[in-house]
């Protein structure tokens, strides 16, 4: 039966209905609604009512990207369950969620303030790249896959297979299988090894642009995309945007700065990978890291910040590792050190 769908970014009573229900407010106060910019999935909306200030997520049935990309509306659950989950394992890297509305399909979590929490990719960007920080995120990412791995509770919990399908596999990989019809069996091989490995509590977008610099490290957002399945596609998701980042940095310095941050998240994640060999796991990431950089360019979701010419860099280079098939992390930062010229 198919989920209606009450859009809550234009209906401020429906929103005042939700937020009386989880006894967040009370009838008498008014409330100031603003659209929080970032997500092209959800609508996320920073809520004031009197000193309390709240931040409201609810799933988009259609994403807000150029290619039609449609996506179930219950995976809020998904990413519900993982933020509960998380806040168990290290509590300081996600937001604490204050009420559910299962019925609205929406949840609200604290509002995390810009001037306290600035946003990574903005940061990096910017050309603010912290090596250290990178260090932490490795540390915090490969924690939740440790503590999560091998976990049949998880496992049920987290089946999300369809939703991660129709979020990561299929947009990402599919897509480019589509369009790079040279590399598509092998592409689709390493689409069907993400799909059915299963070892640990996947986030499924682990990237700059969802996390933000707190003051006691990494916090991450948007979690809608989570699923019991490869932790190599997530650490592969982060380490990607070094790399993509790397190639339009206005300097040498900043280039290097970048690859450096990829080399410090990788290496203290590996100290947390406890629950299978390093050599095999390793292989996994490096494999579907030139999926993930070649998505980018010619999958349904492409990042914003290239022209032309950059897009065609990586789309070479993405073909080149494909043909490589490197099976460890130092190979590929080598051989992209060439590709921009360090």
């Amino acid at each position: 039966m198919e989920t209606r769908f009450n859009d809550l970014s234009v209906n401020q009573d429906a929103i005042r209905d939700v937020l009386q229900r989880m006894a967040l407010i009370t009838e008498q106060q008014t409330l100031q609604v603003s659209p929080l910019t970032g997500g092209v999935s959800s609508t996320i909306l920073k809520i004031t009512a009197g000193d309390q200030q709240f931040c409201l997520k609810q799933a988009l049935p259609t994403l807000k990207v150029a290619k039609e990309w449609h996506a179930p509306l219950e995976r809020v659950f998904a990413e519900i369950d993982w933020m509960q989950t998380v806040a168990t394992i290290v509590p300081h890297a996600v937001a604490h969620i204050q009420g559910v509305d299962r019925d609205a399909l929406c949840f609200v979590m604290d509002y995390l303030p810009a001037e306290q929490y600035d946003n990574w990719k903005t940061r990096l960007l910017a050309g603010d790249i912290d090596t250290d920080f990178a260090a932490k995120m490795g540390d915090v990412l490969g924690t939740i896959h440790q503590h999560t791995a091998n976990n049949r509770q998880l496992a049920k919990q987290f089946a999300w297979d369809d939703n991660f399908f129709l979020l990561r596999l299929d947009p990402y990989l599919g897509e480019i299988a589509r369009a790079h019809p040279r590399y598509a069996e092998q592409i689709q091989a390493i689409l069907t090894r993400t799909q059915t490995t299963k070892r640990a509590l996947v986030h499924g977008d682990i990237s700059p642009k969802n996390i933000l610099c707190g003051p006691h490290g990494p916090v991450i957002l948007d979690a809608e995309c989570a699923w019991y399945g490869d932790p190599a596609f997530d650490l592969a998701f982060c380490l990607n945007h070094f790399l993509l980042k790397s190639v339009m940095a206005p300097n040498a310095s900043q280039q290097a700065q970048l690859l450096a941050a990829f080399d410090a998240l990788y290496q203290r994640y590996f100290q947390r990978v406890t629950w299978e060999e390093t050599d095999a796991f390793e292989l996994r990431v490096a494999t579907l890291l030139p999926c993930l950089l070649l998505a980018r360019v010619d999958g349904k979701s492409p990042v914003e910040y290239f022209n032309e010419a950059q897009a065609q860099t990586v789309r070479r280079a993405s073909c080149t590792l494909l043909e490589r098939q490197f099976n460890r992390l130092q190979d590929i930062q080598s051989f992209w050190r060439k590709e921009i010229g360090l």
